[in-house]
């Protein structure tokens, strides 16, 4: 579903009146009144109005199913600022995600500072967000690529406009992995419903865009050629980082377990090459070449670079996660049930169909022209990336972070950030600061004009919910620099320019 220049209310159809006083809602006689609004192709299943709790406000929940299977959660808070926030998914969606909590782009619950908060299931219900054997019906993937991110918004506005009496005066799109290539929807094909959109671990733009592996298509590739390489054990994955730590955790000027500047961090796994027979210490030929081709550009026979390197991190972790979503994403190009064998995929045959129906029939994430031209018109972005992920390669991000820079000129340029953070894996985990705030500081971009910059912080949460330790969360092309102090503390630490580096593209 490609549409511009939307007005989402427009396409609202009510067919009743809901009497509800203006002003904050009380309860639950008001929440059940929702139950009376109609909304085109729209079914509301139930309403729920959950009092107020210590440290939350009281809130009604709408569930709706938009036809046949895009169900929708809305949560509408009773201290609401006029505030809205549409959480993206993760995987193959099927489910709608928690609506408590989006950790770790936010340690808050947004209904605590006034949001109202919408979800989907991505357009198909499955018994789990792996599950991708929707993948043969060609309108159930059209809603997971895009089509649900609208259809939710139509459903969240118009129950906006009827609880509270007004339309949201602040829109947000909030997203890691499935959720990045939802939010670049947001901020390309929906970009005049959003002002303010964050996508972590995403996926950008189309092939022809030619950022370097940034698109869905050029990603199912790489992943395709990762789940077909010799597999790495976890024992070997362990020493080739152990290998990488040894060599580069120092060049911020403290041995903490985290490598803060991998593009700086020059490493050949040969140098662990066994020597007689192998064992869970050096590796083989084939380990060697399998790690070699991970950390390295995917390049078509003229030469284009299709598929971005992992960077630093665990390898054994990427063959797993690599043969389950290029498998999936085989299975929507070609219309199988199943996933897809990667052993199957050729890439002189084969990509260009997948370059056609993922970029071309389904446009699984918006183009650089279109999320360029968001920035350009005022719209906020915030990209941010763990540099250990091993499910969706680290330098996707600055590759894209590069090519907005470039194409939307110098006003739409300043509104884009990137935060790339050391030791972090894929949207969350890894011996690094994992949690920050950033929902918060788009909201004082967007509201007050306060951009983030170099203010703002990030923690690594331990299980119990203590403060193990905390960065400065710098700009890209900036790392966080040990000077003196308590290296748990980011008051510690310096961010300091580095040299920009793009990997091997």
């Amino acid at each position: 579903m490609r549409m511009e220049k939307l007005t989402l209310l427009a396409t609202v159809l009510v067919l009743s009146t809901v009497l509800l006083a203006t002003g904050a809602p009380a309860g639950q006689s008001e929440c059940d009144g929702l139950a009376a609004l109609t909304i085109l192709n729209t079914e509301i299943t139930s309403t729920t109005y959950v009092p107020a709790a210590p440290g939350l406000p009281g809130y009604c929940e709408v569930r709706a199913t938009v036809m046949h299977e895009t169900d929708v959660a809305v949560r509408l808070p009773d201290n609401w600022l006029g505030r809205y926030l549409h959480l993206g998914g993760g995987g193959f969606d099927g489910v709608i995600p928690s609506l408590d909590v989006t950790v770790p782009l936010t340690p808050r619950n947004p209904i605590q500072d006034g949001f109202v908060v919408v979800a989907s299931n991505g357009g198909h219900r499955g018994a789990n967000n792996l599950d991708s054997s929707f993948s043969a019906d060609r309108g159930l993937t059209l809603g997971y690529a895009a089509g649900a991110i609208y259809d939710s918004d139509v459903v969240g506005a118009a129950l906006v406009e009827a609880y509270y009496g007004e339309a949201a005066r602040y829109k947000y799109f909030i997203g890691c992995s499935n959720g990045g290539k939802n939010a670049s929807h947001a901020a390309g094909t929906f970009s005049d419903f959003y002002d303010g959109v964050i996508a972590a671990a995403g996926v950008y733009g189309h092939c022809m865009d030619e950022m370097g592996g940034t698109s869905m298509s050029e990603m199912t590739a790489k992943w395709a050629q990762v789940a077909n390489t010799f597999p790495i054990s976890q024992p070997k994955g362990q020493i080739v980082f152990s290998a990488l730590l040894e060599k580069c955790d120092a060049l911020d000027g403290l041995e903490d377990g985290i490598i803060a500047n991998p593009e700086r961090c020059k490493f050949d796994p040969a140098e662990l090459r066994c020597t007689g027979t192998s064992t869970d210490s050096c590796l083989t030929d084939e380990e060697i070449e399998a790690i070699n081709i991970m950390r390295s550009d995917l390049k078509d026979a003229g030469g284009q670079v299709i598929g971005a390197p992992f960077a630093i991190g665990d390898f054994s972790q990427a063959k797993l996660s690599a043969g389950l979503l290029g498998g999936g994403f085989l299975a929507m190009t070609f219309g199988t049930e199943m996933p897809y064998p990667t052993s199957d995929f050729d890439l002189e045959r084969d990509f260009p169909n997948v370059k056609a129906v993922l970029d071309g029939v389904y446009s699984m994430n918006a183009s650089l022209p279109r999320m360029s031209n968001y920035l350009r018109k005022g719209g906020k972005l915030i990209l941010w990336h763990g540099w250990e992920d091993m499910v969706v390669m680290p330098y996707v991000s600055p590759r894209t972070y590069q090519a907005l820079q470039e194409s939307s000129g110098h006003k739409g340029s300043r509104n884009v950030r990137l935060y790339m953070l050391p030791g972090v894996g894929h949207c969350v985990g890894g011996s690094g600061a994992d949690t920050a705030d950033l929902l918060g500081a788009m909201t004082l971009w967007v509201e007050k004009g306060t951009p983030p910059d170099n203010r703002l912080t990030a923690a690594k949460i331990g299980p119990d919910g203590s403060t193990l330790l905390t960065r400065p969360l710098c700009e890209y092309p900036e790392i966080p620099v040990y000077k003196r102090g308590n290296p748990n503390d980011a008051s510690s630490f310096k961010c300091q320019p580095r040299k920009l580096g793009l990997g091997h593209h």
